[in-house]
């Protein structure tokens, strides 16, 4: 923490919204043989790449076809992605996200949290939560975008992050 002068999140995993109900399948999926393999497999099949399921809710404007396809093409074609991806969602609990919310706490340093108060995953009220128990943080929402803000609302998000590095931090 003493090496990072600011920090910025947007909509992500807190407290113990880790993983989002949106992919709690993943977890159960992933102790049947196979069935990581088959679900990645299944995006292949391109509008379900835009499925409630995979990455159609996670922004309200339309995802472009060739990030899409960036985004699954290692899990298609490389086993060890798919190995890894498995170690990865055996390996995810709400204690790691908890923890981290506690670690936050002690972080003085200018915090903002950009986020997207439509999203239905990753609620506002976390960002709030955050940021209160933070001693120089605070919660700039950011209209007309889900959990990807980046790609809702990419002028909007970069306007904030540029104000916010101009910003002079607190003096202890």
């Amino acid at each position: 923490p003493e090496r990072i002068g600011r920090l910025v999140l947007t909509n992500c995993d807190a407290y113990d919204n880790f993983p989002p109900k949106l992919f709690s399948y993943l977890k159960p999926a992933a102790r049947i043989p196979g069935a990581l393999t088959a679900t990645a497999q299944s995006l292949r099949i391109k509008p379900l790449r835009r499925s409630p399921i995979a990455y159609g809710v996670l922004t309200k404007s339309r995802l472009n076809d060739d990030l899409l396809e960036d985004w699954v093409r290692p899990g298609l074609h490389d086993p060890g992605i798919r190995r890894d991806t498995r170690k990865v969602i055996l390996g995810i609990s709400p204690e790691q996200t908890l923890e981290a919310a506690r670690k936050l706490e002690g972080f003085d340093r200018p915090t903002l949290f950009a986020w997207a108060p439509e999203d239905r995953w990753f609620k506002v009220e976390h960002a709030q939560r955050l940021a209160a128990s933070m001693p120089d943080a605070r919660v700039e929402r950011i209209p007309d975008a889900k959990t990807f803000v980046s790609i809702d609302q990419p002028e909007r998000l970069a306007e904030l992050i540029a104000a916010f590095a101009r910003e002079p931090a607190l003096k202890a």
